[in-house]
């Protein structure tokens, strides 16, 4: 079927003004936050000042996406039903670990990036194989989280798509380059509260329409709570293996992201980094729940009011996941849809400019002043990071551009992404919590050993893209711990790179 098939909607004054009226606040939010980072400290971590709440709620915006908004839905809608809602109380056991062993160790160990904490306990080789794997996990998901706002607006709107992409990014470029993290968490704090009650509008307005007695009715007909399968065939999406996977890769994204794990750096105690790590994942269990219920009442919704661009939508190759903007845009009313196109622009927006901030720190901390430039001056390294903050930035525009018609379906694609960017990278930071010191050979033969896996998992079996990670990060920790009881000992202690002027 050709694009033509799906009409485009006229958008309106009102809703247009919503939209450019947030895209200037944002970047009001940059300059009024410029005055806080006038050093690398301030740039960097907010000179560990923030408000735990801000924190929190930044965390649990970079964390959700336009991946989330957009796909989650995407999930429900069709197949899977309620099934991967089985991860969510998952992220109780993530935060019991990131607060009483990650978090704490971090903060000891005065890091800015968490790379720098593999330094000190392992070698500056692992640091630097984990920063170059965060920096290309970043590229991805900034990709995607430019693209997929993008093409449902283009789908539905009629926005030029390449030059939605550059918009939201150049918007997120300029209030991260001028305000640092400080604007960053503010605008991410806003995003967060944007995107959650553009949900909580939706599901309300779908329910007021339908009736919860004829809403439960359709969705029960269709099996659409659906919550688990009792399976553990690993070339399957959800099923018990989905549980092992949630686990693993939740503790890898809130302990060895240095998008997360910056802004442990920004509050004033460990203390109160460990309350913004619980705000963020006891506010991430409903939130789940809410947008894969947002899909089933999407289903339920064109169930009792069938529209022939749904199907088509579903149908189409990398258009599955314009369901929900469609709805917002032909359903709701001017000025609600305005401020819900917001809301799905704040949820790729949080992302990316999570991802900018924390890219720069990586390149300035890890590469720059570790291997080129240890001596130069405050304000010097100050002026490379926003130059990076831009680099980094039109490196996204030009990966979410490269996607324009190779994208099926985000969430799948980003997992995929994910799953090859972090071999064995959770493996490696779980060897430097070790109350030992790791052989240097043998963390790096566990890493070598865990991309042999990845490539003949991938290759040569029909193992699920979710597990990937999983299994890589338990042959690398695996390995590598067999092989340190056989080499020699290392001296107890690394030469740690010079303090980054993180918090204690």
């Amino acid at each position: 079927m050709t694009e033509t098939a799906v009409p485009r909607v006229d958008f309106g004054a009102l809703n247009y003004a919503i939209l450019v009226l947030y895209l200037v606040a944002m970047v009001a939010i940059g300059w009024w936050a410029r005055g806080r980072a006038k050093s690398t400290s301030g740039f960097f971590v907010g000179e560990g000042k923030l408000h735990y709440v801000l924190v929190g709620l930044s965390l649990l915006a970079t964390y959700l996406s336009a991946l989330t908004m957009m796909a989650l839905p995407r999930v429900s809608f069709g197949q899977d039903d309620f099934i991967w809602t089985v991860q969510l109380p998952c992220l109780i056991i993530t935060a019991l670990v990131i607060t009483r062993f990650v978090l704490p160790r971090l903060r000891e160990a005065n890091v800015v990036s968490v790379y720098e904490f593999l330094e000190q306990r392992i070698h500056v080789s692992v640091r630097l194989i984990t920063s170059a794997a965060f920096l290309v996990l970043s590229v991805g998901r900034m990709a995607l989280n430019l693209f997929l706002p993008a093409l449902a607006l283009h789908t539905i709107l009629g926005f030029d798509l390449p030059t939605t992409i550059v918009v939201i990014a150049v918007v997120v470029i300029a209030f991260s380059y001028i305000g640092g993290i400080v604007a960053v968490i503010w605008t991410d704090a806003i995003m967060a509260v944007i995107f959650t009650l553009g949900a909580i509008v939706s599901v309300v307005s779908i329910l007021s329409g339908i009736g919860l007695e004829r809403f439960a009715d359709i969705a029960s007909e269709h099996h659409k709570f659906r919550t688990f399968v009792w399976d553990l065939d690993w070339t399957k999406k959800a099923t018990l293996w989905f549980v092992l996977e949630t686990i693993f890769q939740t503790i890898r994204i809130y302990g060895t992201q240095q998008d997360m794990t910056q802004r442990y750096m920004a509050t004033e105690s460990t203390a109160k980094a460990n309350r913004s790590v619980w705000l963020a994942i006891l506010g991430y269990i409903p939130l789940g729940f809410l947008f894969y219920f947002l899909g089933t009442a999407l289903f339920v919704f064109y169930q009792a009011h069938p529209d022939p661009v749904v199907p088509t939508l579903m149908a189409r190759k990398g258009y599955a996941d314009a369901v929900y903007p469609w709805f917002i845009v032909t359903q709701l009313p001017t000025g609600l849809s305005g401020f819900m196109v917001v809301a799905i622009f704040a949820a790729s927006m949080s992302t990316l400019s999570s991802s900018l901030n924390s890219g720069a720190t990586v390149m300035v901390e890890d590469f720059y002043k570790r291997l080129f430039r240890r001596d130069r001056s405050d304000r010097h390294y100050l002026m490379v990071a926003r130059v990076l903050t831009a680099f980094f930035g039109a490196l996204a525009i030009a990966a979410g551009l490269a996607l324009i018609g190779r994208v099926e379906q985000a969430q799948d694609t980003w997992n995929k992404v994910m799953g090859v960017s972090t071999c064995g990278v959770l493996g490696l930071m779980a060897l430097a919590f070790l109350p030992f010191r790791v052989n240097t050979w043998a963390a790096l033969t566990g890493f070598l050993c865990a991309c042999a896996c990845l490539l003949y998992v991938t290759t040569q079996t029909k193992i699920i893209f979710l597990l990937w990670p999983v299994i890589t990060s338990t042959v690398c920790f695996g390995v590598a711990l067999a092989l340190h009881a056989l080499l020699p000992s290392e001296p107890s202690a690394a030469k740690a790179a010079p303090a980054s002027g993180a918090p204690k």
